[in-house]
């Protein structure tokens, strides 16, 4: 998944590369509901804002499960984080979260791409116009994909052997006020 991982940033960047060859020196970077351009910038600022947000969310999600490591338990955002950080499980939590989290940049990397090359598509006809049958489809696809992997995510960190019931009881008494 790591190579893909990568493949999919370098693709990314590939692509903004490409824009700045073949786009006007004038491009549209934000478009209305209705698909047309409303917001503008020079070639090289679109090209130097997707770069730099590629490459933060590249590092971000590369490096950042490498986080837990360092931070206090109470900042780290996992279920049943006690058990999964303990030192027996914690290499293997940090194996489960590096391996979710490139998965999620993937995808993520996938849509980007895809919006960019909508972006240089819509930039190259007249009027500049976002292909919106393409478009939201793509942003609809990408907000299910969040809602799945999100539940496998709490799925992976459910304590081995217990039931939900368990975990739905375990949690009701924990959050019990006295």
């Amino acid at each position: 998944m790591r190579a893909i991982f990568i493949l999919t940033f370098v693709a990314n960047v590939v692509v903004t590369l490409i824009s700045l060859a073949v786009l006007p020196p004038r491009v549209a970077i934000h478009f209305g509901a209705d698909g047309m351009a409303n917001g503008w910038a020079p070639n090289y600022v679109n090209a130097l804002l997707m770069t730099g947000t590629y490459v933060l969310l590249f590092c971000s999600l590369y490096f950042g499960h490498r986080l837990a490591r360092v931070f206090p338990l109470k900042w780290t955002n996992l279920p049943n984080k006690e058990y999964w950080l303990s030192p027996a499980n914690k290499a293997r939590t940090m194996e489960k979260i590096q391996a979710l989290i490139l998965q999620f940049g993937v995808v993520v990397f996938i849509f980007l791409l895809i919006v960019g090359l909508l972006t240089i598509q819509a930039n190259l006809t007249k009027p500049v116009r976002l292909n919106l049958r393409v478009f939201f489809p793509a942003m609809g696809a990408i907000l299910v994909y969040i809602i799945w992997w999100t539940i496998m995510y709490y799925r992976a960190f459910r304590i081995p052997g217990q039931s939900n019931n368990a975990n739905h009881q375990m949690h009701d008494t924990a959050y019990r006020r006295p």
